[in-house]
């Protein structure tokens, strides 16, 4: 597993999606106020402080937007480390990838296409595919349509929900490809 940090990082990686998501779940299920978590606030370490104002959120909803845009902060975070985690474990590159080639290789091309709408585009995710890429992709039992999403925001629609991320590492791992 040495020389491997992305696979190291995987367990991590998917832990904080999950963690973001049940952020986001709390605050919509509890509105709390505000004014309890959005304080001042100074945090120092051996390397420096950094400073946090009061009432940086102006509303409830400010506040549930920022766990909205958190959760796909980390899905992104998730869905790129597992394609360098894939890439890393079976030797991948991008070039040499082919969808139709294998069930893995189909796998593969699906995780790199996900990591590529994140890689390219952490504020605004959106589809770019080769055309290679522009293909129908298996996964359990979704399938997932990839011909006419190029240049497209991302959508979680598209690949079936946030579960498919989940469903798609699973089963590479079934495959042995983690």
């Amino acid at each position: 597993m040495n020389g491997q940090p992305h696979y190291q990082g995987l367990e991590t990686a998917f832990k904080q999606l999950s963690f973001a998501i049940k952020l986001w779940h709390y605050f919509d299920t509890n509105r709390f106020d505000k004014e309890v978590f959005d304080v001042p606030l100074t945090v120092e370490d051996n390397t420096g402080r950094v400073c946090l104002p009061h009432n940086e959120f102006t509303t409830f909803d400010d506040l549930l937007l920022a766990t909205e845009n958190n959760i796909s902060i980390c899905f992104g975070a998730a869905a790129i480390t597992l394609w360098e985690a894939l890439s890393e474990r079976n030797n991948y590159t991008s070039s040499a990838l082919d969808p139709s080639h294998s069930p893995e290789q189909m796998l593969a091309s699906l995780s790199y296409m996900i990591r590529c709408c994140y890689a390219h585009g952490t504020a605004a995710p959106k589809w770019t595919l080769n055309r290679k890429y522009r293909a129908i992709y298996k996964v359990g039992n979704k399938h997932i349509d990839l011909t006419n999403v190029h240049g497209l925001p991302f959508d979680y629609s598209v690949i079936g929900g946030w579960d498919t991320l989940w469903l798609l590492r699973a089963e590479a791992e079934s495959r042995g490809m983690l």
